[in-house]
């Protein structure tokens, strides 16, 4: 997770377009088991030849679609992110896919994902930007999104209470002295607690939880 300075931070899509290029090497240098953390990512989709339909929040670069392509070669994609330049990268990456993957620039904060449309819907390392009530919204758009059965799941940080409650501090302070504006969207870094995200999803609809993998604070679950 990145320190914030003192000054405003960056907004999220400016953030990830300087860094589109190197991201990949970023998150290998930054996830020690990076590629049991992106196959475990995949792992609840069962190997099937079926077009089955899959939404990729906050996709970036496509980190996770090699996995996923690996359990269903023939999966629907639609991948979303704010940065173009991310974009681009999974674009030029899975250019023999296009067929497959539908891309959209814009915030999944905004963007309509429909009801019942997705056999499962993924995040990885985006959902830790966003406080208890805006998140609480997302998982019930996710939960709407998702057909009878299916899944989402989130690879993320998970935090001790208490490093949950020193960032949530430093971003309410950052509210407080007016760095953040209110509609905007910032690379600020406030995970939660294990406790915290089981009680989201609870509230969201969600009954199953199930945590695939752990290390550190890198966490993957999955729910339904």
């Amino acid at each position: 997770m990145s320190n914030e300075t003192k000054h405003r931070p960056e907004e999220m899509a400016s953030f990830f377009d300087v860094r589109a290029e190197g991201y990949e090497n970023h998150m290998q240098g930054t996830i020690n088991s990076f590629s049991q953390y992106y196959a475990t990512v995949a792992a609840p989709i069962p190997q099937t030849t079926e077009p089955i339909a899959i939404l990729d929040l906050g996709c970036g670069t496509g980190l996770e679609l090699r996995w996923i392509f690996g359990q269903a070669p023939n999966a629907q994609l639609t991948c979303v992110d704010m940065s173009e330049n991310m974009l681009k990268v999974l674009q030029r990456t899975y250019r023999e896919r296009r067929d497959q993957i539908r891309l959209v620039q814009d915030s999944y904060v905004r963007w309509p994902f429909g009801q019942g449309q997705y056999d499962y819907v993924v995040s990885v390392m985006t959902m830790h930007h966003f406080v208890f009530e805006d998140k609480l919204q997302l998982y019930k758009k996710i939960r709407r999104a998702l057909k009878p059965g299916g899944h989402y799941i989130e690879g993320d940080y998970i935090v001790t209470p208490e490093k949950e409650a020193e960032l949530l501090e430093h971003f309410w302070q950052l509210r407080r002295d007016q760095r953040l504006a209110p509609e905007g969207l910032y690379h600020v870094d406030i995970p939660f607690s294990l406790p915290v995200q089981k009680q989201l999803f609870e509230r969201a609809g969600f009954h199953h939880f199930h945590v695939l993998f752990q290390e550190g604070e890198h966490f993957i679950y999955v729910v339904q």
